[in-house]
């Protein structure tokens, strides 16, 4: 995954760097709702997640995001897919 936002960011001084180590970041259901926790730097790496699947060449490709692999707390499998086309 290439970190285009967080690059960005950075660039444009919007964020020092990496320095602030980061935290715990999470994903939360409540009642009908999705919370999603974190600190800047680990929405700004679920953005670049986001944004590599949106950027990705082929309908379909898709990204599980979950305790395992993203999340260091999930209740639930966050999975981010592209639909090229009708929906």
């Amino acid at each position: 995954m290439k970190r285009i936002v967080f690059d960005f960011l950075k660039e444009k001084g919007v964020i020092d760097s990496i320095k602030n180590e980061f935290g715990k970041i999470s994903l939360e259901v409540v009642n009908d709702g999705i919370i999603i926790a974190g600190n800047r730097l680990e929405l700004i790496e679920l953005a670049d997640y986001i944004l590599d699947v949106a950027l990705a060449d082929f309908d379909g490709y898709h990204s599980h995001l979950d305790d395992i692999y993203f999340f260091d707390k999930a209740d639930k499998q966050l999975i981010v897919e592209l639909k090229l086309g009708k929906s």
